[in-house]
């Protein structure tokens, strides 16, 4: 699997979680899903995807 599918299947991860999330009545759950999208996040900047994460690199570019 390239760089990009894997960066293009945790963005669809996370936004499969953030919707799980937001749709949840469940303190549990929602905090469950709060750390998923953290752990999605870190594993997007550790593949060097900060575009989406730093407002300010993209004024840089």
């Amino acid at each position: 699997m390239t760089r990009d599918e894997t960066l293009e299947r945790i963005r669809d991860i996370q936004v499969r979680v953030q919707e799980l999330r937001q749709a949840s009545d469940n303190p549990a759950i929602e905090r469950t899903m709060q750390l998923l999208d953290l752990y999605c996040h870190m594993a997007r900047w550790e593949l060097g995807d900060v575009r989406a994460m730093i407002p300010e690199a993209d004024a840089r570019s």
